[in-house]
C-alpha cells in the first residue's frame, strides 16, 4: 500500500504510517502530564519486570576484624501495557483522502483523545486498567495535604513528605484551574509569590516545574495537585498505532444533539478507531504526594508499588495483580 495514493476507503484497517505515528506519539508525550514529567522506559513485551535490591550497607573495618554482611531484600515491580482505543467521528467525505493526508489532518484529534484518556487513568485512577495511579500511590503512602488558601504552605508541606524519605519532588501535575490560586498567593507585602516578572502564568512553584494536565483528564473532587519524584514514575509505549474505519457502528459514548447514541449509518458519517498500548507504573509509593480538597473522593492503590520477590517455585503474580479500578482496556471518544 502506498499511503500517498491509497485512500482511506480502500485501506480500512492497518497501521498509521510510521512518520505520522511518531508525530502522534510525540504530541501525546508533550501534552500528557504524566509523560511530560515521568520517565520513559522501553517496552519490548506486554509485561516488563523490574527488580530492586534494598538493605545493602557499608561498614568501617579495623585490621583483622570480620567484615559484617548485609542482608539485602529483593523486591520486584511489574509494568503492564494495556490496549487503549479511541474513536474519532469524521465525515464520509474525508475517506476519499489518501492515508497520509487523512492522518495528517486527524493527528491532533487522535493525540488529544489518547493523552486525555491516559492521564485520566494514570493520574487519577479513573477507568484505570493499571494497578496504580499517582494519586493512588500518594493515598496508599498516606502522603496527602488538605488544601488551604495558601498554596505556598500546601506545596511546601507536600514536598516535606518526600524529603522525609530522602527524596526530592521534581515536578507538579495540576489542572489549569489552579493557576488563579497561584496568582492569588501573596507575600507579607501583598505581592504575588509565584508569578514571574514577565508573565502572569507561573512556570514553577517553589522551583518545581508544572505539568499542566490536559483538559478533561483531571478529577477536581479527588486532588488539586500531585507532586512526585517523577524519576520513580515510569511509562512506556509497546507498539505502533493501528486503525480501523467504522461506517456502520453506533457510538454509545458519543451523543447527538438529542442525547442519543451517534448512529454512523443514519448520519452518513464514519469514524476512525485507533488503538495503541501504553504502560504505566509507580515504583516508589513514597515518591508521591497529593494536595487534596476537603472530602476528597480518591482511592488508594490496592497494593504497594513493590513486592518482595517470591521464593523459587512460587508465583509473584499472586501478590502483584495488575488490576485497577476499571476494565483491562480503555476506550475514549473525541
Amino acid at each position: 500500500m502506498n499511503p500517498d495514493t491509497t485512500t482511506m476507503m480502500d485501506a480500512k484497517t492497518g497501521e498509521i504510517p510510521a512518520n505520522l505515528t511518531d508525530n502522534i506519539i510525540q504530541e501525546v508525550q508533550q501534552n500528557s502530564a504524566v509523560m511530560s514529567l515521568g520517565k520513559a522506559v522501553p517496552m519490548n513485551k506486554p509485561r516488563e519486570r523490574f527488580t530492586f535490591v534494598t538493605g545493602l550497607g557499608a561498614y568501617w573495618v579495623d585490621e583483622g576484624q570480620r567484615i559484617e554482611t548485609s542482608k539485602p531484600t529483593w523486591q520486584e515491580a511489574w509494568m503492564n501495557a494495556h490496549k487503549m482505543g479511541v474513536i474519532v467521528p469524521v465525515t464520509k467525505e474525508t475517506l476519499s483522502y489518501s492515508v497520509n493526508d487523512f492522518f495528517s489532518l486527524m493527528q491532533a484529534q487522535i493525540a488529544q483523545a489518547l493523552y486525555r484518556k491516559f492521564d485520566q487513568a494514570s493520574l487519577m485512577g479513573n477507568d484505570n486498567p493499571f494497578a496504580q495511579s499517582v494519586l493512588g500511590s500518594a493515598l496508599l503512602a498516606k502522603q496527602t495535604v488538605t488544601e488551604t488558601n495558601n498554596k505556598y504552605d500546601d506545596v511546601s508541606n507536600a514536598m516535606a513528605f518526600l524529603e522525609d524519605h530522602d527524596l526530592d519532588a521534581n515536578g507538579i501535575a495540576a489542572p489549569r484551574s489552579e493557576r488563579r490560586k497561584y496568582r492569588a498567593t501573596k507575600d507579607g507585602n501583598g505581592l504575588p509569590i509565584f508569578n514571574s516578572a514577565t508573565t502572569n502564568t507561573p512556570a514553577d512553584v517553589l522551583g518545581l516545574p508544572i505539568g499542566w494536565a490536559p483538559q478533561g483528564s483531571w478529577d477536581k473532587a479527588k486532588a488539586s495537585e500531585l507532586l512526585a519524584d517523577w524519576n520513580n514514575v515510569y511509562y512506556g509505549i509497546l507498539q505502533s498505532i493501528n486503525y480501523e474505519v467504522l461506517t456502520e457502528a453506533t457510538l454509545t459514548t458519543v451523543k447527538d444533539s438529542n442525547g442519543d447514541p451517534l448512529n454512523l449509518a443514519e448520519r452518513d458519517m464514519a469514524a476512525i478507531k485507533a488503538t495503541f498500548s501504553p504502560a504505566f507504573m509507580v515504583i516508589k509509593d513514597e515518591a508521591t504526594a497529593a494536595i487534596v480538597p476537603s472530602g476528597s473522593t480518591g482511592k488508594a492503590n490496592a497494593n504497594p508499588a513493590r513486592q518482595d520477590v517470591k521464593k523459587k517455585g512460587t508465583s509473584s503474580d499472586a501478590t502483584t495483580p495488575d488490576a485497577g479500578s476499571g476494565s483491562k482496556s480503555g476506550t475514549a471518544s473525541k
